[in-house]
């Protein structure tokens, strides 16, 4: 072999050895890294010690409580006027009463003024009263509205979102329905709108509701349900007082009641607000029954003096109020309350239910 073949044997030779100590030599082992302990260590089970968990960043917006569809509805608290910028202590009153849903029947926030805009800041000022907001994240509601919050649907709709999954795509108005609990309790809540639709009531031929919305309420009252709650932001009955009334609009208020014997509908009540004061009025409809409208008003600014009306069961009652139905499924009754401030009940009426 020549010099020039060993030399290259060699270094082949060399080369070889040197792959194979790079694919056997073990990887090295990183150095742990310094590590400094909690300030507040927690220990564990296995005794050693741990870092407390971060605690929840949280925002500063209202999470409502939502509806249970399926629930036996047993009570139901109702009201309306008040205004955002004042204190609204009456809310912790009603939450004594641990009711399973809240009607909030019109002007629910105030925004008439050019002060009480843009309207979601009217709102977030309600979000930010105390009582308001504990009782909003605890009970559910369904909502509709009066002269003082009435305007821009989509505004209302921002707020109130179940409302836009709640009315047909396109409607206008606000009127919607539900039906909540299990068979054979079902109890029936109809949110109209009398805002949108309301003409001046000396126009030729007035309306209240409209057309599309009182061929939806007569579809609505023939649906199932024991217990029917129609809500309307402005008394039904009692026709005594001067403005903001169906008795402005008599062939509209006896339609309604025609509706009634029309559809066959039982258990009807009527919950209404407006007034900056509280009743219980009745009123007999013929061949179909007594009907009861329970006027709650306000959360805050009462009225300065009670009104009187033929059709009012006990007095009426000018200071900050709710309404409270209870009902009992057992014996097949309902009692309507309007409470006070200090949740004192003020006026009660009781009836069967069929």
């Amino acid at each position: 072999m020549n010099k020039t073949a060993l030399a290259l044997t060699a270094l082949l030779f060399t080369i070889s050895c040197m792959h194979k100590e790079a694919t056997t030599t073990p990887a090295a082992t990183p150095t742990p890294a310094a590590t400094t302990p909690s300030p507040n260590p927690v220990p564990t089970t296995a005794g050693k010690l741990v870092k407390p968990a971060e605690p929840k960043k949280t925002d500063d917006s209202l999470h409502p409580r939502g509806l249970d569809f399926g629930a036996t509805i047993k009570t139901v608290a109702f009201g309306s006027s008040g205004n955002q910028s004042l204190p609204q202590p009456i809310w912790k009153a009603i939450a004594e009463n641990n009711p399973d849903l809240f009607l909030f029947m019109g002007d629910n926030v105030q925004l008439t003024k050019p002060e009480q805009k843009p309207v979601m800041a009217q709102y977030r000022k309600l979000d930010k009263i105390p009582e308001y907001r504990a009782f909003r994240e605890k009970v559910p509601f369904l909502a509709t509205w009066d002269s003082e919050d009435f305007g821009d649907q989509n505004d209302f709709i921002k707020y109130w979102t179940y409302v836009g999954n709640s009315i047909a795509f396109g409607q206008k108005g606000i009127y919607h329905a539900k039906i909540i609990g299990p068979k054979k309790k079902q109890v029936q809540i109809i949110m109209l709108d009398t805002r949108t639709f309301r003409s001046k009531p000396e126009d030729s031929n007035p309306t209240m509701l409209g057309d599309l919305q009182w061929s939806w309420l007569e579809d609505q009252l023939k649906r199932p349900a024991q217990v029917r709650m129609i809500v309307s932001s402005i008394p039904l009955i009692a026709t005594e007082h001067g403005t903001n009334k169906w008795g402005l609009y008599p062939k509209e208020r006896q339609r309604f009641f025609d509706l009634l014997k029309k559809t066959s509908a039982q258990n009807v009540v009527v919950f209404s607000g407006g007034r900056h004061q509280s009743s219980i009025a009745k009123t007999s409809v013929k061949d179909w029954g007594m009907l009861f409208d329970v006027t709650a008003s306000p959360i805050n600014e009462p009225a300065s003096a009670a009104e009187e009306d033929a059709s009012f069961e006990g007095k009426a009652y000018a200071g900050e109020s709710f309404g409270f139905a209870q009902i009992d499924w057992h014996d097949k009754k309902m009692n309507l309350q309007i409470r006070d401030a200090a949740n004192k009940v003020l006026n009660s009426i009781s009836f069967r239910i069929k």
